[in-house]
């Protein structure tokens, strides 16, 4: 095979001529060589860094070759390592996180937080807050003395409790008065006036307003509300001797408390549906208890109208209502009865069946009427008060003729 050239030399593979050797013989020998034989160094000369340049490239080529077939050996020596084809692994479907329930979800009543929000009262602190505001009302009222009514009212009012969001026990009272009223205090006392037994149809109707108060107290919008004041009663004080806007909040702050007081009658009604249907009433009672509420507070109004008519020219200004329901305290029923009848169908789940009223209901309810009746009471003679007034016919009080005809029979 032809080798690529080198200094102008090209080198066949065969035998080496013999003149070479013998040159190399002779020059170690240091003999003397003719010139025939001194013509050969100057070729052998070359032809030996030929052969050395060609070694070199010959190593060089050689070196690479060799590293490869030394890597194909120990490729052969060492049996592959087979790794297994990746598969595509199914993702790993976490488990759903469980929603939280919504605020007014019907079928999670006690464990939606209801009663959670800004608040610096814990239950202890306000159940101990309770016991003062009703130790220092109980002074002050009459009690209605009957067992029977109260295990009734006490007994109506625990069921209702049992299924709402409450985390206070529910400690009753039953005044004795005609008025027709209920209303809670925080920590869990509620009071019932007997009057409202009196003016209610049903039992699902009672059950419904003891339903609003246990509200108030799941809700714990007394201490909730109580917490905004004393923020505010906080900030206020350098705020007041500010100027400007900041002067102004002064006085636009506390009609937030006011919406609230307003925003939580409208939440203790939705609730109260909520808690009433799950005991098993009518949640429509609760509104013909409202609506029979709103009828007598027209009859007040129209009363009071009539009496003073003041009050009647101040409704004829422009916005009156709205003007009234900001600094008011609570909303108006008819409000109240609207948001109701809007709210009852995605609120409150129907049932199959519903209590409407109760033969203990009417029983305590016709008891306390008969107690309630006028009672005319008729004295003997010689009995009763001696200093109650006597009415006398005087004869002077005769008719004229009757006297002219006396006096004739004496003539």
């Amino acid at each position: 095979m032809a080798l690529p050239l080198v200094n102008g030399y090209s080198f066949q593979a065969g035998p080496q001529h013999s003149d070479c050797p013998n040159a190399l013989s002779l020059a170690g020998s240091g003999r003397s060589v003719s010139s025939r034989q001194s013509r050969l160094f100057p070729r052998c000369e070359n032809t030996f860094l030929l052969l050395v340049v060609c070694s070199a490239a010959l190593l060089l080529w050689a070196l690479p070759a060799s590293a490869s077939s030394t890597k194909d050996a120990d490729a052969d020596t060492h049996e592959p390592t087979l790794k297994p084809a990746p598969t595509l692994a199914s993702p790993e479907i976490a488990p759903p996180k469980e929603a939280k329930p919504d605020k007014y979800d019907a079928e999670h009543i006690g464990e939606r937080g209801i009663g959670g929000g800004l608040n610096m009262y814990s239950l202890e602190r306000e159940r101990s807050l309770g016991a003062s505001m009703a130790a220092s009302i109980d002074r002050h009222i009459k009690f209605y003395p009957d067992p029977e009514v109260y295990d009734y009212l006490n007994g109506l009012a625990q069921k209702i409790a049992r299924h709402s969001d409450s985390q206070m026990p529910l400690t009753i009272r039953v005044i004795d008065s005609p008025d027709m009223n209920v209303f809670s205090l925080p920590g869990g006392y509620l009071y019932i006036n007997k009057g409202l037994i009196v003016e209610l149809d049903s039992e699902a109707e009672l059950a419904g307003l003891i339903a609003h108060e246990i509200a108030h107290i799941a809700a714990r919008h007394g201490t909730r509300l109580a917490t905004r004041k004393y923020a505010w009663n906080m900030v206020s004080v350098p705020i007041s001797y500010a100027a400007g806007p900041a002067g102004m909040a002064t006085q636009l702050v506390p009609l937030t408390f006011k919406k609230f007081s307003r925003d939580a009658e409208l939440e203790a009604d939705l609730l109260a549906l909520q808690y009433q249907n799950d005991a098993g009433y009518d949640p429509q009672a609760y509104l013909d208890a409202l609506e029979r509420w709103n009828s007598k507070e027209k009859q007040r109004n129209a009363h009071r109208e009539k009496v003073q008519p003041l009050f009647s020219w101040a409704g004829k200004i422009p916005f009156h209502h709205q003007i009234a329901g900001s600094f008011s305290n609570y909303p108006g029923t008819e409000e109240r009865i609207t948001k109701i009848q809007s709210e009852m169908a995605t609120h409150v789940p129907p049932r199959d069946d519903y209590i409407i009223d109760t033969n203990d209901f009417q029983e305590i309810k016709a008891k306390l009427q008969w107690e309630d009746r006028p009672i005319l009471r008729r004295h003997a003679p010689g009995e009763g008060n001696i200093n109650a007034p006597v009415l006398r016919r005087h004869p002077t009080d005769e008719v004229p003729e009757q006297q002219l005809e006396l006096a004739q029979q004496r003539q």
